[in-house]
């Protein structure tokens, strides 16, 4: 049984809007994407999804993490990833306690059980990072990771991966070859015209198929997410 976590007074769960303001315009637009999402996967099942940005500070761990809980508020046994291995930030916005995380499956150093918790939103459950390695991209490379994924595939109907800037690091492309689609967070008034188009390009490249971009634009009074897929 996957245990359940305490509470951490110190989270910054107001970001999560789908889950604390389900009825708001922006939580129905979270539940638009997936059902794009879905659409998309009819051919093909798209189980396992990840999430990159162009640049850092562009708000995909926020749109990662309200992603995840319209997948789990569809009834969707759901999985939310932290593979961010460098800057991890999941475990902001969930309750949080001490786990070997991620990197305590990739080390055997932790069972699946001991590893995830449950969230306060149904059917969602969180795998954060863990301890930070010194070689991130080595660990993302390994077979271990492909094995911990097939694992988790077999346990949960969805799986969200949030992961660093494609641009930053090869991460992000390195997973995108172990998960069924990726999808771009582009911010807004942030990330340039030409930055979004070589992060697009990377993707098309690595992933098993590219559904598209999330744009994230963070400078209204609350955020703003639109989805537009990919031409």
């Amino acid at each position: 049984m996957i245990r359940r976590k305490p509470k951490d007074s110190q989270r910054d769960d107001q970001k999560l809007i789908v889950q604390n303001k389900p009825l708001s315009p922006l939580a129905e637009q979270f539940r638009m994407i997936v059902e794009n999402i879905e659409l998309m996967s009819i051919d093909k099942k798209i189980k396992s999804l990840l999430i990159t940005s162009a640049d850092p500070s562009s708000g995909k761990s926020i749109i990662s993490s309200n992603l995840a809980v319209a997948f789990a508020q569809k009834g969707k046994k759901t999985l939310l990833i932290d593979a961010d291995l460098r800057k991890p930030t999941i475990h902001k916005y969930f309750r949080n306690e001490v786990s070997l995380g991620l990197m305590g499956l990739v080390k055997k150093e932790s069972t699946i059980e001991g590893a995830i918790f449950e969230s306060d939103s149904p059917n969602l459950y969180i795998l954060q990072a863990g301890i930070i390695p010194a070689n991130p991209t080595s660990i993302l490379a390994s077979e271990r990771l492909k094995e911990v994924f097939a694992e988790l595939e077999e346990l949960f109907d969805q799986i969200i991966v949030d992961t660093p800037p494609i641009l930053a690091v090869a991460d992000a492309q390195i997973l995108s070859g172990m998960t069924d689609a990726s999808v771009l967070v582009i911010r807004n008034d942030y990330t340039v015209t030409e930055r979004a188009r070589k992060a697009s390009t990377r993707l098309e490249q690595s992933s098993k198929l590219f559904l598209g971009a999330v744009f994230n634009n963070q400078k209204q009074k609350q955020d703003h997410y639109y989805y537009q897929e990919k031409e």
